[in-house]
């Protein structure tokens, strides 16, 4: 079903571009019966300009074609400007839905899947509203051109026909050689590229650990099966190509020669060969075209086939209509999250209720899911079964940018992006200066700003280059921390933090608290826990207790320290 919906939500907005695609046929239509023009005006000339010794004849029908050939360059123009809006159509129709397919399966997955599947969308994009597609427009007219050389006589149509259906057969020929070849060389591109992303990202950790050498030799072996298949499909495609060539050259010769022929015989008029050659020129354009642009074709139908399959996997969103909940309390019931990749659950049968503006830490060993519950809290993930409400009100009827508003949200890796300090404690929106400075000086970072060479102005790189680990911690409690958010989750905030940092952290919980937002902590360093009501020890999945921080510090000392050496 959700193939289904996927190929009717990109085929709906393919259609959408129908009538552009419907002009474009008709200005094709009438470039094509423009095209006759020059040969009709090649036979004009030689049975009676010629004969006739007419120069005023010659000077009407020079006018005719060129009035002919300029209509027919601009319908062409026309047909591809008009192709261009419809790619632009296209493109604002789909691109969104895309970009929004990749955010969330890339939330849902916990890393990123990169932006291919935007490269192939141009891809398809590109192909179908450029130059690539304009064989699909000229293919329909070839039985017309054949049609003409049959009415001149038999014995052209026949040879153009037969050399026609060998040069289609070739191309099929070429299309069949090559696929394998050119899908194993996308797949292994596309895992080169995404290799490369990732080891650019973390470029440090590679040159530092003298890891380049080994990480080089990985990506290599997937480029070097990547050339490989390349290689093999352009072989076969220059082995059949050259095919193509002779046998087009041969067809032009044949045409002559039989042209030739019925000349001598007397069946047509000498100039008649010249214009039935012409003819059957136009008649083999879009063979050529299609040959020509057989991989941009194979790579876009590919392309289209991926982005299907994202937008399949990644429904678009209902749209909400609910009013948002006053309340900012927070209940749970029976979570479970799970992954394909994985046999067990992440997070098995969940359940808890936080009161508005009360806070709760999040502890816990290494990989036992505080994470990942952090993420099915602020909405990032849904959950694979049960049930979690904010304010009173289901997530599954929560508006996602609604819903987003009214969370804070300081990830383990902080997450800024290229980009000003103001665009990313603003989030990238158009929050007021003033609500700036406010969540800036909360997260106490507005002097550190100050010291910057543009201030709030300051250009940062991916990750926010250019700052410390602190800085961008900071920065990052900054932006979770604009408007006065109802619930606030952060995921181990203090582990870049000095003394002061954690200090400033602490104070700033403490005023949210006093003001009544719901604060959800995650960490492993118990300095930032003064400020909590009551811990959530997670382990393997499961909430084994929610309670006063004495009453969980007992119970780790009673269940889980017996256990841990018991197992040693």
């Amino acid at each position: 079903m959700a193939a289904d919906k996927n190929n009717n939500e990109l085929s709906t907005a393919v259609r959408e571009q129908v009538p552009h695609f419907a002009v474009a046929g008709v200005f094709s239509g009438v470039i094509n019966l423009l095209y006759l023009s020059s040969p009709l005006y090649l036979m004009q000339i030689y049975n009676r300009v010629l004969v006739s010794e007419n120069v005023t004849t010659l000077v009407l029908l020079t006018l005719i074609l060129v009035c002919a050939l300029l209509t027919m360059g601009a319908l062409d123009a026309l047909r591809a400007q008009l192709l261009v809006r419809a790619g632009m159509r296209l493109d604002r129709s789909l691109a969104g839905r895309v970009f929004d397919a990749l955010v969330r399966k890339s939330a849902r997955l916990g890393y990123s899947k990169g932006s291919q599947s935007l490269r192939q969308l141009d891809q398809f994009r590109t192909f179908i509203t450029g130059p690539g597609i304009y064989f699909a427009f000229d293919l329909p007219w070839i039985p017309l051109y054949l049609l003409l050389l049959f009415l001149i006589h038999p014995v052209l149509g026949i040879v153009s026909t037969v050399g026609a259906a060998i040069l289609l057969l070739l191309a099929l020929v070429n299309e069949r050689t090559t696929r394998p070849s050119l899908r194993v060389a996308e797949s292994e591109g596309n895992r080169a590229y995404a290799f490369s992303e990732n080891i650019l990202r973390h470029s440090d950790v590679v040159v530092a650990m003298g890891m380049q050498p080994a990480i080089e030799g990985h990506w290599q072996r997937s480029r070097d099966t990547m050339l490989a298949s390349q290689g093999m499909a352009s072989d076969r495609n220059a082995v059949v190509s050259s095919g193509i060539r002779f046998a087009r050259l041969l067809l032009q010769a044949l045409m002559l020669g039989a042209g030739a022929w019925l000349a001598i015989g007397g069946s047509i008029q000498p100039a008649t060969i010249f214009a039935a050659s012409i003819i059957m020129g136009r008649a083999l354009v879009p063979v050529e075209q299609g040959v020509a642009t057989w991989k941009q074709f194979t790579e876009a139908r590919s392309a289209y086939r991926e982005v299907g399959r994202l937008l399949g996997e990644v429904p678009s969103r209902e749209e909400k209509t609910v009013v948002p909940a006053d309340r900012n309390g927070l209940d749970a019931e029976h979570l479970v999250y799970a992954l394909p990749s994985r046999p067990e659950p992440i997070l098995r049968d969940i359940s808890f209720s936080i009161r508005p503006g009360e806070a709760i830490g999040i502890v816990g060993p290494s990989g036992s899911g505080k994470s990942t519950l952090a993420k099915l809290i602020i909405g990032a993930v849904p959950a694979s079964s049960g049930t979690l409400a904010f304010g009173g009100l289901s997530y599954r009827n929560w508006d996602p940018t609604l819903l987003g508003r009214n969370i804070g949200y300081l990830p383990q890796d902080v997450g800024l992006f290229a980009g000003t300090v103001r665009e990313n404690i603003a989030r990238f929106g158009e929050a007021d200066i003033e609500e700036i400075v406010i969540a800036a000086k909360k997260a106490g970072i507005h002097d550190m700003i100050l010291g910057l060479p543009k201030q709030y102005d300051t250009e940062l790189g991916p990750e926010g280059v250019g700052l410390s680990g602190g800085q961008r911690q900071r920065l990052g409690l900054a932006r979770a921390l604009l408007g006065q958010p109802a619930l606030l989750v952060l995921d181990e905030p203090n582990a870049n933090l000095d003394t002061a940092g954690e200090t400033g952290l602490r104070h700033a919980l403490d005023a949210l608290k006093a003001s009544g937002t719901t604060i959800v902590l995650v960490t492993h360093r118990t300095t930032v826990l003064e400020v909590v009501d009551r811990l959530m020890f997670i382990r393997n999945g499961r909430l084994e207790i929610l309670a006063p921080q004495e009453e969980v510090y007992r119970h780790i000392k009673e269940t889980v320290v017996p256990e841990m050496k018991a197992a040693e």
